[in-house]
């Protein structure tokens, strides 16, 4: 039980960091009313927050040893409640933009942290599990923002949510300041230039982050277009995002149901190219057929991607802890995965864009992320077939 309530406490940093994404999705047409947001604009504030990943998550991750683990997950969750606190006092898109960056900076330094935190919490024999666990976060959290703010904002409006959010990512943090015992430093001398050296020149660490990153972009490019489903069968907002968080909230039962598979002793490549060729078909059906098929199947088998997607980022964290070049860079590995994922979802979106304005047709769209799923494939088979003593290695060291 000591075990566990340390752990769950981490855990819930990441759950808490993602719901501060999840709350910006509902209020977006509040925010155009009242503060006069432009199109533009509200796209920037959604896509802000993967800023500080896409340019700084392998440098961020490389001083998480040296800063020390515990530190960093206060850290985030702070200023998380700062950014949060401010703003709801913001009365210009301009500050939003701020605030939401800073936010974008406490989320990428709790993700970079956790897994190597977790890593010294968790007795090895409950790892895979744990960590699939914590793989839920995005998912998670991300739906339960989406589930909680459209019935919040009518009885304390948007800036009541914030303020609220803000409260409690404040009140995490002191529990986790006094509750969680700080992470073991490392005995030898944390040069973060060495880390962030050793971890480019590991081939394995790129392949990692090509995963995540053939993954992510289709992820939301999907997720995204179910605003369009719903005008189309004039649903009302309290339902819209109730069905939103559902398929968050499914991607986060995916990395759940992968977590034990994984502590049970299935292969993570088998995982993996599993996932993708589910993500090929569900992609190619919604995509290609979109226009013919009713409601309900479109609703299921973006529901399926998000499920079956979940076994993705589950098996990244997982590997990661096996494939770092050594255990002090850890951190350095994930923030490399992030970056890639962060990169992935700021381009592939206006991708998919850019092609249904240059043909007319989604078909290029789903032939498009049935390519990229490919590639999932022939990665994870670079994979597990580039380094697998560096991989038993770093393991020996996990069971110790």
């Amino acid at each position: 039980m000591q075990y566990l309530s340390r752990d769950l406490w981490i855990i819930a940093a990441g759950f808490m960091a993602a719901l501060h994404i999840g709350k910006l999705p509902p209020a977006v047409p509040i925010l155009q009313a009242e503060l006069g947001i432009s199109l533009l604009q509200a796209g920037l504030l959604l896509s802000m927050v993967q800023g500080a990943g896409m340019f700084f998550a392998l440098i961020l991750g490389s001083y998480t040893e040296k800063i020390g683990l515990k530190r960093c997950i206060v850290l985030g969750l702070s200023l998380l409640a700062i950014a949060s606190c401010l703003g709801a006092y913001a009365t210009s898109v301009h500050g939003l933009l701020l605030l939401r960056a800073l936010e974008g900076c406490g989320f990428l330094i709790i993700t970079l942290s956790a897994p190597a935190y977790l890593r010294q919490l968790v007795p090895a024999a409950q790892l895979q599990t744990k960590m699939g666990l914590w793989s839920a976060y995005m998912g998670g959290g991300m739906g339960i923002g989406l589930l909680l703010t459209p019935f919040l904002i009518p009885l304390f409006k948007w800036q009541g949510v914030w303020l609220s959010f803000a409260l409690t990512s404040a009140i995490l943090a002191v529990i986790i300041y006094y509750s969680v015992p700080a992470a073991a430093r490392s005995v030898q001398p944390v040069h973060v230039k060495a880390i962030v050296k050793t971890t480019l020149s590991h081939p394995p660490v790129w392949w990692l982050a090509g995963i995540f990153a053939c993954y992510s972009g289709q992820w939301l490019s999907l997720v995204g277009f179910l605003p369009t489903i719903y005008q189309q069968n004039q649903l009302s907002m309290q339902l819209a995002g109730m069905l939103t968080a559902f398929v968050a909230m499914s991607n986060a039962i995916g990395t759940l149901i992968c977590g034990m598979l994984l502590q049970r002793g299935y292969l993570p490549r088998k995982l993996l190219q599993s996932s993708f060729c589910v993500l090929i078909g569900c992609a190619l059906s919604f995509y290609v057929f979109k226009e013919q098929l009713p409601f309900w199947l479109q609703y299921g088998l973006v529901l399926s991607f998000s499920c079956f997607g979940g076994l993705i980022p589950a098996t990244i964290f997982s590997q990661a802890l096996h494939f770092a070049p050594q255990p002090t860079a850890i951190g350095a590995t994930i923030g490399l995965a992030l970056q890639g994922s962060a990169c992935s979802q700021f381009i592939v979106p206006p991708m998919v864009a850019w092609i249904v304005s240059l043909t007319g047709s989604w078909i290029g769209v789903g032939f498009s992320m049935a390519l990229l799923s490919c590639l999932g494939i022939v990665l994870s088979f670079k994979l597990f077939h580039s380094a697998p003593h560096s991989a038993q290695t770093l393991a020996s060291e996990v069971r110790r």
